[in-house]
Order: C-alpha cells, then sequence, then structure tokens
C-alpha cells in the first residue's frame, strides 16, 4: 500500500508521533530535512556526473520542460549541463551568467576537495560523494517548512556545497523548533540574508542568478490562505530563476488536499516530500507545480501511527495489479472468459463503438457482442470480424434490449451512443432495470446531467467513468470547478449516485462507495487522443467478467495508463498515439504484470 494524506491526517501524524509515540518535533524536523538533503545531494552527483538527474534515480519519472529553449537562444551557463537529461531545460528568459560570474569550473573542484575534511569518505548508503559541487540558495519561511530548509541548509553546508539561505521573514519570528535548527545552521557558520517585508529582493535575484539550484522552503501543508504582498514577490522571483527548484513538502503556495494553487505558487521541477504523498500533489495542477516527487520517511515506525489517523486514498500499485491477474484455467471457453454487451455507437459515430468492444476483446472478453441502432448495426457489418452486432428495434426497444443482455456478464453503455429521447429510453432500461455489472460512459452520463440521484436507485453494480466535463454535467457544476476540486466532486459523485466513480484526466481518480479512494499515477500527455476514453471503458467492462468491481476498475485504469507510458517509451514522443494502438499494447501489459515484471522495463 502507498498512502495518501490529507493536510489534516498529516498533522495528526505528527501530532500522535510527538505527544503518544514521544518522539520529539525537533528529530522529526531534523529526519525530514536530512532525508530531503540526501535526496538533493543525490542529485546533485548525478547532475555533476553528466548523468540522468532526477531521472535516473530509481522510481523517478522524467518530466518534460515547460519552457524548451527558443531556436538560435544561447543556454544558460550552468555548473551541471544546460539541457537537462531528464528532458527538462533552462527555464524561461536564461540567460549566460556574465563572463566573470563564476570560477574556472575545474580548478574550483579541485580546490575544494583539497580543502574538504578527510572524514568524508564514501560510506553505504551515502547519496553522493562529498564534496557536493553546487551553489545553493534556500529559501526559508518563518514556519515550521522553514525549519526544514534550515536542517537541509546544514547537511548541505556540511556535505560541502555553497549554501546561502535567505530567510523572508525577520529573525525573530522564527520560533520553537525551527528556531533550534535556524540558530543551528546560524551558528555552525551558515550564510543567512533577512529579507523581511519590505527589503529588497535584488540580493535574491542577485544569487540566484549564480546558483545552481534552489530550495522553496517558505511555505508547507500547513497553508490554507491566498499568498499575497512581500511573500507573492519572493516566490515570483523564485519562479523567474533559471536554476533547477527543488521545493520541501509542497511547492509553496499549493493547496494540500485539493492541489489549487493559493495565489502565487512556485512552479518547482522537484518536490521532496515528508512522510507520506499529500493528496494535492497528485491533482494535475498539483502534479504540474510538484514535478518529479520524491518521499522521504521521517524515522518512525507508519504502520502504527497510520492505523490511528488512517489515510484519505491509495496509490494504485503495479503489484497489486498482478496480483488480480491469475492465470486462466485450461479448460476455459469464451463465456467463461466473459461475455461483455457494447451498447453504443450511432450514425457518424462507430469508431466509438469499435474501439470500446475491441478493447473489450484485448482485455480478455471471450464474447463481445455491439448493441446499437439498426442502421449504425448495418454499417458496422462490414468492419467487425471477431465482434458480433445486434439491432435495436426503437418500436419494441425494451424488448430487442432485453434480448440482447440476455447471458451478459457485463455491459459498457454509452460511447458514441447518441443524446436523443430513444437514447435516452434505452440508456434509462439498462442502466436503471439491468441487473447486472455496468459501464457507464460518455452519452449514456450525459442523460442523467440533472439527475444523479436517478443511479442511486439503479439495480445491479454501476461504474461511471466521466471525465471532468461529464462530471460536472452530472453534478450542474463547470468542468473548471470539478478541476479545482478533484477529490471533493468525486466524493460528492458517489454520494449522490453510490456507484464507483472514476474520474478520468492527469491522475485518475477512483472513488468507492465504502469511502476508499484510489490514485493513478502513471500516464502521460500522449493518451489524450480521442477515442482514448471509450477503450478504457471497454477494458474495464472486460475485467468486470473476472474480477470484483474496485479491482477491476483499478486494473483497467492502471493498464490503460501504462499503454501510454510504454507507447511513449517506444516513441519518444507526447503525442501522435492512436486509440487503436493502445489496445494492442494491453495483451503484453498483462502478461508483464501478471508474471510480477515492470512492463517499461522490457
Amino acid at each position: 500500500m502507498i498512502p495518501v494524506l490529507s493536510r489534516a491526517q498529516m498533522r495528526a501524524f505528527d501530532k500522535h508521533a510527538i505527544n503518544q509515540c514521544h518522539v520529539p518535533g525537533v528529530v522529526l524536523m531534523e529526519n525530514a530535512g536530512r532525508g530531503a538533503a540526501d535526496v538533493i545531494s543525490a542529485i546533485i552527483e548525478a547532475r555533476s556526473a553528466g548523468q540522468p538527474g532526477a531521472a535516473g534515480l530509481p522510481g523517478l519519472a522524467a518530466r518534460p520542460s515547460p519552457h524548451p529553449i527558443a531556436p538560435g537562444q544561447a543556454a544558460a551557463r550552468a555548473f551541471w549541463p544546460a539541457t537537462l537529461p531528464s528532458g527538462g531545460g533552462p527555464r524561461a528568459g536564461s540567460v549566460p551568467p556574465p563572463p566573470n560570474g563564476r570560477r574556472d569550473v575545474e580548478d574550483a573542484r579541485a580546490a575544494r576537495i583539497r580543502a574538504f575534511p578527510v572524514r568524508h569518505v564514501p560510506s553505504p548508503g551515502q547519496p553522493a560523494t562529498y564534496p557536493l559541487h553546487a551553489r545553493v540558495v534556500i529559501v526559508c519561511g518563518a514556519g515550521n517548512n522553514g525549519g526544514d530548509g534550515f536542517v537541509v541548509a546544514r547537511h548541505l553546508l556540511a556535505r560541502g556545497a555553497e549554501v546561502q539561505v535567505f530567510l523572508a521573514a525577520p529573525s525573530e519570528k522564527v520560533t520553537g523548533d525551527s528556531r533550534i535548527h535556524h540558530d543551528a545552521y546560524v551558528d555552525l557558520g551558515g550564510a543567512l540574508t533577512e529579507l523581511p517585508p519590505g527589503a529588497s529582493l535584488i540580493p535574491l535575484e542577485a544569487a540566484l542568478a549564480e546558483a545552481d539550484l534552489v530550495v522553496d522552503a517558505v511555505f508547507g501543508t500547513g497553508l490554507d490562505r491566498p499568498i499575497e504582498g512581500h511573500l507573492a514577490d519572493v516566490i515570483g522571483v523564485l519562479n523567474t530563476a533559471t536554476c533547477l527548484c527543488i521545493a520541501l513538502d509542497v511547492p509553496s503556495g499549493l493547496d494540500a488536499d485539493s492541489g489549487a494553487p493559493l495565489g502565487a505558487a512556485v512552479q518547482a521541477d522537484e518536490t521532496v516530500t515528508f512522510g507520506h504523498l499529500k493528496i494535492g500533489l497528485l491533482t494535475p495542477e498539483g502534479a504540474r507545480l510538484a514535478g518529479n516527487v520524491h518521499v522521504v520517511d521521517l524515522g518512525v515506525p507508519d504502520r502504527p501511527i497510520l492505523a490511528h489517523v488512517g489515510h484519505v486514498a491509495e496509490v494504485i500499485r503495479k503489484e497489486t495489479i498482478g496480483a488480480y491477474l491469475r492465470p486462466r484455467e485450461t479448460s476455459v471457453y469464451k463465456h467463461q472468459a466473459g461475455n461483455v454487451l457494447v451498447i453504443a455507437g450511432s450514425p457518424g459515430k462507430l469508431g466509438a463503438a469499435l474501439l470500446t468492444a475491441r478493447a473489450a476483446m484485448r482485455t480478455g472478453a471471450g464474447l463481445v457482442t455491439i448493441c446499437t441502432w439498426a442502421d449504425t448495426a448495418r454499417a458496422m457489418e462490414s468492419r467487425v470480424v471477431e465482434l458480433m452486432t445486434t439491432p435495436i428495434d426503437p418500436a419494441r426497444m425494451e424488448a430487442t434490449l432485453d434480448a440482447a443482455l440476455a447471458g451478459r456478464r457485463a455491459v459498457a453503455i454509452g460511447p458514441g451512443f447518441g443524446l436523443d429521447d430513444r437514447a435516452r429510453a434505452a440508456v434509462d432500461h439498462v442502466v436503471l432495470g439491468w441487473n447486472g455489472l455496468k459501464v457507464v460512459d460518455a452519452d449514456a452520463l450525459t442523460h442523467f446531467a440533472g439527475r444523479p440521484e436517478a443511479l442511486a436507485t439503479a439495480r445491479g453494480s454501476l461504474v461511471l467513468t466521466p471525465h471532468s466535463g461529464e462530471l460536472g454535467r452530472l453534478l450542474g457544476r463547470s468542468a473548471r470547478a470539478v478541476e479545482e476540486d478533484r477529490f471533493g466532486a468525486v466524493r460528492d459523485a458517489v454520494a449522490l449516485t453510490r456507484a464507483i466513480v472514476l474520474l478520468k484526466g492527469a491522475r485518475t481518480v477512483i472513488a468507492l462507495p465504502d469511502g476508499r479512494m484510489f490514485i493513478c499515477m502513471a500516464g502521460n500527455p500522449a493518451l489524450a487522443t480521442a477515442g482514448s476514453g471509450d477503450v478504457l471503458t471497454g477494458m474495464i467492462a472486460a475485467l468486470l467478467c473476472s474480477m470484483e468491481p474496485s479491482a477491476a476498475v483499478s486494473a483497467g485504469v492502471l493498464i490503460h495508463a501504462l499503454a501510454g507510458d510504454m507507447w511513449r517509451a517506444r516513441t519518444g514522443s507526447d503525442r501522435g498515439l492512436l486509440a487503436s494502438e493502445i489496445a494492442e499494447l494491453v495483451p503484453g501489459l498483462i502478461a508483464a504484470l501478471a508474471a510480477g515484471v515492470d512492463p517499461l522495463s522490457i
């Protein structure tokens, strides 16, 4: 299990560790900061060696740069390679520093190695070779996140980095555990510049122009109000820096629960979060602001504390899905493998039905039939081989639908089916009246706009698969409002419909009627292609034939996302993927996951 915590749960986690487990808060802060320093040291080491930075560290995915260098634009002179091997490049507006702005790199390294204490020798678990060759700027706030920043500063200083800390507040505002670590850093000779409200930010701008990386330690998970004034200006300066930006816990300005920016927000390249993933990091906007996310432990056993404070969601793991994909019995036949009915398609939208049905076949259904309007069924006859079709007679709609539904294990309904009155009558008859496993998507969802409570009366089991626009129509709010609070929206949908609700998008969310939530961290922008959702609907319908519904939904979502990642790994592109190609990758992904092999390693 990879637990995901809310702001309140993480606060309760720390409180329980301090009050009930008697781990001092200053120790938790030390462990958090040291863990972050280890991650940062490893990134510095990889960059200095010309290796693939954070993307080369175990379990970390590359993030493409949002600001590529324009043709003819000179790359900034940097201590590390100017173009990040992980795909990132200098930030927008990057310009070379003045010719005399740095010492010669090789001479500087040689001098530092000669002067560094010999007690620093490689040891098991050491994240890098010391001394570290980097100029690091750390911007601290007056709260606990700033205290974490002072711990990071002290450890990087001890490891040989050139460290400069800027405090975005008067020093006397730093209290409690943060004050202890502030004083330790300063008394050990660490460089500190105060930037209280009203102070010029020119010294910070000058330091960032010469820095190899900046650490954001202004605000953490406790922030629950918009950032304004002086601190917004500080964040603005951080976002104009050309060096790598690493945030502590969450990027300053990010709501740790909703993932929405609270006014100004830091755009980080990497985020080192403490203890556990925060739910706000796993929204599309949170993921964009956080970049690659690293989790470091706090030096306390998780199980007893999590049993007390709980968690709001779990990340879907490959190992878990692999355990669901049991080998078939040698005696299995097509009806046992899965008999799926796809109620989809209309004139001009044949492709939606075909994509859904073929995805069900590729995911293991033994028999798939497309049930659609008579004129659409006739148009499909020459385009299907392994699939069967059965027409809906509008004059005998309920009878023809009941005949088509007889003996089916699962139904996928909605893709391209139409929004007219006859389509609505068919959708109501199947979704509300058929006592079986149903995946409700696209047009079928839209028919329940303004009346989501009707879904709570449905017979059988429902899986709803909306994107933010469809969920917004269902709930009577805008797609933007859904995106601003994805977790709240999906919870509301479950409460109204009593169904499993899958909110598609970057970091797909699955919410169950029993309160559990699951989040998929796989996938990439290549999946933003017409028909991708239809493929997912067919995959889930096929998996429902052999799995418990929550497992089928989680498996379908992860396999679908991994198909996008595998395609991108093979092509190197984040665009151009066809929906039909997703389904073609599914059998190989199922085989790899069932064998316990990471599909992206083969």
